[in-house]
């Protein structure tokens, strides 16, 4: 195995120059760095991970903490910051976390920084823990954290675009399809949607579903037999485009037309909803943003573990497309029975 200690036996230079050429210090020359590198690679040296992480004081490791792996929208943030984070030649490891494992879930594998994602209730459990103070973390999505630095998509706002543009297409009996209740951290969405129905004099309705490995076909299902016990809404609000897919393949199944029938409202701005035979308005939540944003607090974190806290607040953005876009509303559709 080639060290280092070969490399600067070979050019008859100390090893503390070879160091710091390969770990990129700026004190050393241009030339030097470049002939340092050029016998690296020709006698096929490769570092070593497990020393560089003792000399670091640093593993290499980041953690992301996610509610479930079964959102399209949480496998797309996982993409994008594994490829932000390995860029940086680090590695990210992914768990999903209950409220129980906050506790636990460093025990075996030591991280540099925890990246929890919609999960509030986790980060305030494991702040509570020995691990905290060692252990610097970000929260991102939804619903952030005071405890940490925080980037944080304000879907309250994004929300009543939403409800804004379905009020003034004319949509009166608007329905939010959800697994979150009144009460729960993850609840914007929920208020921002009642609190633009009651301002408009109308009526909430909600269509509650359970969170399930198998959402879509549990909305397909679901959606269908509220339909038939209450009728038809003009319009449903979902939580996410996971929610809005399967929904859409119930109405389908009921042969009522989006949006002749019902309009559909997603969120996150995941790519599938743009490949069906009417392409679903969504909220687009800025994942590539929110990533990058979060990284770089990250970063901060480690190098000046007592700085300020950070915060950021991002905003979605409503992408309407023909799901939710009617000319005129067909007469008799509102509320029908199935």
């Amino acid at each position: 195995m080639i060290t280092q200690e070969h490399i600067a036996r070979k050019l008859g230079i100390s090893r503390q120059l070879v160091t710091f050429a390969l770990a990129g210090y700026p004190q050393v020359s241009k030339a030097s760095r470049q002939r340092i590198l050029t016998a690296a690679r020709e006698m096929g040296y490769r570092p070593n991970p497990h020393a560089r992480a003792l000399q670091r004081k640093r593993t290499g490791i980041i953690a992301l903490w996610i509610p479930d792996q079964i959102s399209t929208y949480y496998s797309h943030v996982a993409r994008e910051l594994n490829r932000l984070i390995r860029r940086e030649r680090q590695e990210l490891i992914i768990s999903e976390m209950s409220a129980t494992e906050a506790t636990q879930v460093l025990s075996s594998v030591p991280v540099d920084g925890v990246i929890a994602v919609d999960m509030p209730g986790q980060v305030k459990i494991f702040r509570q823990t020995t691990h905290a103070p060692l252990i610097p973390m970000v929260s991102m999505g939804a619903y952030g954290s005071p405890d940490t630095d925080s980037v944080q998509v304000d879907l309250h706002a994004g929300t009543k675009q939403v409800m804004g543009h379905l009020l003034k297409a004319g949509f009166r009996r608007i329905a939010h399809a959800t697994f979150v209740h009144e009460n729960e951290p993850q609840a914007g969405r929920w208020l921002a949607y009642q609190e633009a129905m009651l301002k408009a004099a109308l009526k909430p309705e909600f269509i509650y579903y359970p969170l399930t490995e198998r959402l879509r076909p549990a909305t397909r299902q679901l959606v269908q037999a509220y339909i038939r016990q209450h009728g038809s809404p003009e319009a449903i609000f979902c939580h996410s485009d996971d929610a809005a897919l399967g929904i859409y393949r119930g109405l389908c199944d009921l042969k009522l037309r989006v949006p002749e029938d019902v309009a559909l409202v997603g969120c996150d701005g995941i790519e599938d909803i743009e490949y069906l035979e009417c392409p679903l308005t969504t909220l687009v939540q800025p994942v590539e943003e929110m990533c990058a944003a979060a990284w770089q607090f990250l970063m901060k974190r480690l190098e000046r573990p007592e700085m300020k806290r950070q915060n950021l607040t991002l905003k979605p953005k409503l992408a309407i497309r023909e799901s939710s876009v009617l000319t005129a509303r067909p007469a008799g559709t509102a509320g029908s029975q199935i």
